[in-house]
């Protein structure tokens, strides 16, 4: 095999190892116009690429490396990540609250000769008010937060630290707090990058409007979902140099998301209307206008019968 090849299926075996078979980031909102209530369930989720030479400080630190973290926690309306995350939301619309949120915050990586790949993600699921409004009746839902990003550190207080579950940065701190030397080396050569400090709950990608989505509906459980994906990766790269030797930290994410809401409902802009549907939707016309054409049917047949069968005509005109 080509020499140069072998770090590329190091790198692809690595990314097989540590990325689950799914892996990319989703947001699902639940829209109920009885309760007014939004739920969230969000999976952000980042693939960190550390490459290095073979035989470098980096490799010797990271050549064997593996580990896994895993924390989750319950916050209320009161707590300053909710108001972060909360926060971050009320950028496109002032008037949603984040009434509660569950995270959990994993991280697994492992390392070879020549790349680290940390899997980071974050899982968050919330309860959001203030997106409904009733004008003369007619239910609106205002979803342009669906496009949320949380700019800055999230840290909360997950087991028994705190921990940004956010910035690629963090993830790094978080996961190489073992190995202090590779951080520091980590650290010297990216800290200063601005891929260090982006963040990583991002669905700002998924600002297109949401009546440009794909729309479904389903009339048997009355449910009406808008879906879009983000073809290809969003890939950010960095690089540094140390003795002459090439480094580079690329991170990979992939956003899809759904908001379903119970009810036939139309989109104008990020605007949901929720209204009646039309008759020909409606399941039970469908059952009365297949119970029409069974009956019918069946009268057609039995008239062919009778006209195709004597014996059969003298029957009924025997009953009758």
């Amino acid at each position: 095999m080509n020499r140069r090849l072998l770090p590329l299926v190091g790198l692809a075996l690595l990314l097989v190892a540590v990325t689950p078979s799914v892996y990319a980031s989703t947001l699902k909102v639940t829209l109920n116009p009885i309760t007014k209530v939004a739920d969230i369930n969000s999976s952000s989720t980042s693939d960190l690429v550390l490459t290095y030479p073979a035989g470098s400080t980096l490799s010797r630190f990271l050549g064997n490396y593996s580990s896994s973290i895993s924390e989750s926690g319950s916050f209320n309306a009161s707590s300053e990540g909710v108001g972060v995350f909360g926060g971050s939301l009320r950028e496109h619309d002032g008037n949603v609250q984040v009434q509660n949120m569950n995270v959990t915050y994993s991280l697994s990586a492992k390392g070879n000769a020549t790349a680290f790949v940390l899997h980071k993600q974050t899982d968050i699921t919330a309860q959001v008010l203030g997106a409904f409004t009733v004008v003369n009746g007619t239910v609106k839902v205002d979803m342009a937060w669906k496009a949320f990003a949380v700019p800055g550190d999230l840290t909360l207080k997950l087991g028994d630290k705190d921990m940004d579950v956010n910035l690629v940065g963090s993830a790094f701190n978080m996961q190489l707090g073992d190995s202090p030397l590779a951080l520091v080396a980590v650290t010297g050569m990216f800290g200063g990058d601005g891929l260090w400090h982006t963040p990583t709950l991002d669905f700002s990608s998924l600002n297109t409007p949401l009546s440009n989505w794909t729309r479904s509906y389903d009339p048997i459980s009355n449910t009406t979902t808008y879906s879009k994906t983000v073809t290809g990766n969003s890939t950010l790269n960095a690089s540094s140099s140390f003795n002459g030797q090439k480094y580079t930290l690329s991170m990979k994410s992939d956003p899809s998301a759904q908001v379903a809401v119970q009810g036939y409902a139309v989109a104008s802009g990020d605007n949901l209307v929720i209204q009646q549907a039309p008759a020909v939707m409606n399941p039970v016309v469908w059952m009365a206008a297949g119970a029409v054409v069974i009956l019918s049917a069946g009268a057609i047949i039995y008239i062919f019968r009778i006209r195709r069968n004597p014996s059969l005509r003298n029957a009924t005109s025997s009953l009758a």
